[in-house]
């Protein structure tokens, strides 16, 4: 983890220079959001490697102990045979700034929270992670930018799967790379290695269709249905009306039960 070197980022140009690069050289904290393989944790290590003062970079899938022991030899902190609740103590009482970088922060466990978020409120932390974020962290993300990590363009997907072929010397097709991607580099990277996909059919996020606006005038037409019924007296119209809107609310939950 020490020697962190990022791969070669296609496609997020446009991010690196609007949204991450004029952080890092104002200090000012983001955390990176999206789903999983879409390039968070290449993006977090080419912010960690752009950044030229003092600074650290971990893992919430590591143990405590590590990233303590790590961050304390980082700030010049004699680690030898040093319990690790000792070496906490040290680090937190460390006037040494540090800049911490911060993966994987969905798998932060309780000791993991309460050690970054004390270690966050005096030194500026870059985070990222898949977003659905534990009560544990809230503290952690007061007060930085949410960057949300979208699938690559249309137009940069063959140049991605053209470096993933390459890269790797596969036998995979850069468009086949290209359009099985979907623009989530890490599918990219697994497709070029022959790995087998799990839930490969499921929706990329950035890519789904929104039909909230289609089911919003449905059910509005189907409330003037019944307003106009009543006020017609038709009563086989306003049965019917009910039956639409009943139709509705199983339709939506049918939708939620499928997108989950």
């Amino acid at each position: 983890m020490e020697d962190i070197k990022a791969r070669k980022l296609i496609g997020r140009d446009n991010l690196l220079k609007r949204e991450i690069l004029p952080r890092l050289k104002n200090d000012k904290p983001f955390i990176l959001v999206g789903q999983k393989g879409i390039g968070k944790t290449e993006l977090l290590k080419w912010a960690y490697c752009n950044y030229n003062k003092n600074k650290v970079y971990i893992s919430c899938n590591e143990t405590r102990a590590t990233i303590v022991k790590r961050i304390a030899k980082k700030l010049g902190i004699t680690v030898n045979k040093k319990k690790v609740a000792e070496l906490e103590q040290e680090v937190l009482k460390s006037h040494t700034k540090i800049a911490v970088f911060i993966d994987d922060l969905e798998e932060a466990s309780p000791k993991h929270a309460i050690f970054l978020t004390h270690l966050g409120n005096w030194n500026v932390v870059y985070l990222a992670g898949v977003g659905h974020f534990k009560e544990r962290v809230k503290k952690l993300l007061w007060g930085k930018q949410k960057i949300r990590v979208k699938p690559i363009d249309r137009k940069s997907r063959f140049k991605l799967g053209r470096y993933v072929a390459k890269s790797l010397g596969c036998m995979v097709a850069p468009e086949t790379i290209a359009n099985q991607s979907k623009g989530v580099p890490g599918r990219a990277w697994a497709i070029g290695k022959g790995e087998v996909i799990r839930d490969d059919d499921e929706r990329v996020e950035g890519e789904e269709i929104n039909i909230a606006p289609v089911m919003l005038v449905f059910v509005v037409g189907i409330m003037m249905t019944r307003y106009i019924a009543m006020g017609l007296g038709e009563r086989d119209l306003y049965v019917l009306a009910g039956i639409g809107m009943a139709c509705s609310y199983l339709l939506r939950y049918v939708i939620r039960i499928v997108s989950k």
